[in-house]
Formats: C-alpha cells, sequence, structure tokens
C-alpha cells in the first residue's frame, strides 16, 4: 500500500521532530552514506522542473522531490525502499521543503552560532523566513526578535503572527541595517536581487543564515560579507559549485556544515567571530523527512 501525506501531515509532525531527522541526515552526509548529487532541471516552455534526488544508502531510503517554476507549483516528494525497489509513498505540497530548509538553517545556528546569543533577527517576511524563525528559537536562548520587511503591511503581519508563536518582544525595525546591527544571529530570506545591508552594520560574534537569492548580479548578501567572516559554511558544496549563474561566494574557502556537525571542522573560532550559513538545498534530507513523516501514518 502507497501511502500519501500532505501539508497537515507535515505541520502535525512538528519543526521540533524535522529538526533532529535533519541533524541525523548531517551526521550521515558527514560519513558518506547519504546520496546528495545536485539538483537536476528540466527547462520547459512555461518554466522548469525541477528536481532533488538521494537518500540513505545505510537505511535502504531513496526517493526525489520535484517543484517547479510554473505559474501553480504542486510538489511532490516520493520514497521508495531501495532494497526492494517498492513505491513507499507520496509526500505532496510545499510544507516539506519549507521545513527542510528551516531545520537546516537551526542547525547551523546550533552549532556555529555563540552559545550566549541573545537576539534574533529576520530580514524577510514571507513563509520561509516564518518557519526559519520558529526553528532559530528552538536553538537558543534568545530574548528579543528585530523583524523588518520592505513591505510595512507585511512587517506587521508578519510580527503578528510571529507573537502567536513566542513570548519574546517582537520589535518592528525599518531597515534592514538596523536589524543587522541589533541581531546575534540573523536571518535573510528575501527574493531581493541586491544586497540589504552593509557588512559593517554587521556586529561582532554574529552568525547569518542566509536563505534566499545569492547568485552574482541577484544576491541579498553583499559578498565583501566573505572578509568579515572567520568561517563560512553551506549544507551542499557541490550544490554551491553549481550555480548558474555562479554563487557569490563561489571560490571561496567554504566549509560543509556536515563537518561542523561532526566535529571535523569549527564551527566559529571565538566569541567575536562572525560566521555565516550559506542554504543552497541538501539533496536526499527532503526524502528522509518525507520517509520519517509517511512512518508516523
Amino acid at each position: 500500500m502507497v501511502l500519501i501525506a500532505n501539508d497537515t501531515e507535515v505541520a502535525e509532525f512538528g519543526i521540533e521532530k524535522s529538526i533532529s531527522i535533519l541533524e541525523r541526515c548531517f551526521v550521515e552526509h558527514c560519513h558518506g552514506t547519504l546520496e546528495s548529487p545536485p539538483r537536476l532541471h528540466a527547462e520547459l516552455t512555461d518554466g522548469k522542473l525541477v528536481f532533488t534526488a538521494g537518500g540513505s544508502n545505510m537505511n535502504h531510503v531513496a526517493g526525489f522531490r520535484v517543484y517547479t517554476t510554473f505559474p501553480e507549483d504542486q510538489q511532490l516528494t516520493v520514497v521508495y525502499d531501495s532494497a526492494s525497489g517498492n513505491l513507499e509513498g507520496v509526500v505532496e505540497g510545499s510544507l516539506l521543503g519549507v521545513y527542510r530548509t528551516a531545520s537546516i538553517g537551526a542547525l547551523s545556528i546550533k552549532y556555529m552560532s555563540s552559545s550566549d546569543a541573545h537576539s534574533l533577527g529576520i530580514i524577510g517576511s514571507g513563509v520561509q523566513a516564518f518557519h526559519q524563525a520558529l526553528a532559530a528559537i528552538r536553538m537558543r536562548n534568545f530574548s528579543s526578535i528585530y523583524v523588518h520587511s520592505r513591505n510595512p503591511s507585511h512587517l506587521h503581519s508578519f510580527a503578528d503572527r510571529l507573537r502567536k508563536y513566542t513570548d519574546l518582544p517582537v520589535h518592528e525595525l525599518g531597515s534592514s541595517g538596523e536589524v543587522a546591527a541589533m541581531s546575534d544571529v540573523m536571518i535573510t530570506a528575501t527574493r531581493s536581487s541586491s544586497p540589504l545591508f552593509r557588512p559593517q552594520s554587521v556586529r561582532k560574534g554574529a552568525h547569518i543564515v542566509a536563505v534566499g537569492r545569492k547568485s552574482i548580479g541577484n544576491s541579498e548578501i553583499d559578498p565583501a560579507l566573505a572578509e568579515l567572516c572567520t568561517v563560512l559554511a553551506t549544507d551542499s558544496p557541490i550544490q554551491l559549485k553549481n550555480y548558474d549563474p555562479p554563487h557569490v561566494m563561489a571560490g571561496k574557502s567554504v566549509i560543509d556544515l556536515s563537518e561542523i556537525i561532526c566535529g571535523k571542522q569549527p564551527g566559529r573560532i571565538s566569541h567575536e567571530d562572525v560566521t555565516m550559513f550559506l542554504s543552497v538545498g541538501l539533496s536526499g534530507t527532503e526524502v528522509m523527512l518525507a520517509k520519517a513523516i509517511l512512518d508516523q501514518k
């Protein structure tokens, strides 16, 4: 029997369990048992079909996620038992990908941010920004949240929605630069094609989670941030190298987050280090998350 789940089951599974599953995926990736090739694009007249495939050799799980750039993006994540070849199930909807990305961002906070980080900054007001915030507040004992969006009405509704999920004070700020100056951990999750803030705005000891656009000429982060950072990390170095146009940090020394999680590389060297995580998408992880969600049915 092929199991089917949707966004409702993903939400019921919860972000906390998702973070735990993703942490195990990164340990597997570090040990070489998680298959994670670069994503594949199929260029069509009406947009792209994008496939991310992979799975666990150790647990005999394989599959793929497909999403599109069509006007209506109906995503599917398909899970197989690789030992038998049987199709185990399908997860329909976009929330699984959102949870996967937010969970990875949270893991970078756990392993790369200062343990006494007390302020969280969010630049952006969309679905990803919201779930990044929900995942992040589980990683550190934050005392305040600072948020900014270019759209004032989006900013107010985003801040009000966050207040329903946390008792922390949520401060609405007038610029991205203000958020950068106030945040020990800062998440950028926008569609901006130009840098959101000057590198000089970033405070000492900060950790940055860059989720939005990061291609040369189309990036929410300034490539000069690399000069500030003692540690740059990504979830998938091979995916970063496959950006087209190139990633803004292409050619820089970028560490694999899995090696930080496994203790092979430091997440930061001193309390005053500025560190940055470049979210590009580790394939196979969405399949492993889908497997865990289907196993609960």
